[in-house]
């Protein structure tokens, strides 16, 4: 009872609003296709406010597995201080996705970052793993559940980031569905927690927008091979 009382004096606790939009899609409707991905975020809490820009391109070799790589930029303000600090963000992931006709989506996303701060020098060096299960009960159900869990861990680098458990995300939430396949909201709430000194347990209203482009069938954007057109310039 005495430990558990002694984390709980020791973690900070605060309110949140994060609005995300992510953005993805495929050059060709059917794998394997190059990929490109977006994702912009506005983060307003008790202590200030945080913004990220993320593009990156990938490759979808099956249905089932993309590889992807990118770049990020995450400013911070500080109310208290009124200064900003910029991180700077190299990103490669590895992304699984499982959907089954009973309405079940799963996809594991395993990311590596190496950062880079105008806080202090050095790379660090992060690894994330990201969990999602989502249900949609039918298609013709516009809404369903939408559940994730994001581990942070730092492995090596810099005296400015955090080193072994860096923090903890779970969602979970309302997805509602619309225009098919093309767009998605999911609202709910975020848990996050940070390990620091002292750790910071920070409960967010969360809004998140996802787009998703299939593309063109290959053919229709590369044209009729020759030797279809050959064929049908032959006469009857």
């Amino acid at each position: 009872m005495g430990s558990a009382c002694e984390v709980e004096a020791q973690t900070d606790k605060d309110f949140a609003i994060w609005a995300a939009l992510f953005a993805t899609g495929q050059v060709f409707a059917d794998e394997p296709s190059p990929t490109f991905w977006l994702d912009v975020h506005a983060r307003r809490g008790e202590s200030g406010t945080v913004h990220i820009l993320r593009p990156g391109i990938g490759y979808a070799f099956a249905p089932w597995v993309s590889l992807w790589a990118g770049y990020a930029w995450v400013p911070e303000w500080f109310d208290a201080t009124g200064q900003r600090t910029d991180e700077q963000r190299v990103w490669e992931q590895l992304i699984f996705d499982y959907r089954s006709k009973q309405g079940l989506w799963f996809q594991s996303r395993s990311r590596f970052e190496q950062r880079f701060s105008n806080a202090g020098s050095g790379t660090a060096h992060r690894f994330r793993e990201m969990v999602r299960l989502n249900y949609r009960p039918k298609k013709s159900v516009p809404v369903g559940i939408a559940f994730w869990d994001e581990l942070f861990v730092g492995i090596q680098g810099a005296s400015w980031a955090q080193q072994g458990f860096d923090q903890n995300r779970v969602f979970l939430g309302v997805a509602i569905y619309a225009f098919e396949k093309l767009f998605r909201i999911e609202v709910g709430y975020l848990n996050v927690y940070l390990s620091r000194q002292p750790n910071r347990l920070t409960h967010v209203l969360g809004f998140n927008f996802l787009v998703s482009f299939k593309g063109q069938k290959a053919r229709s954007v590369m044209g009729p091979s020759p030797i279809a057109q050959g064929r049908r310039r032959r006469p009857a």
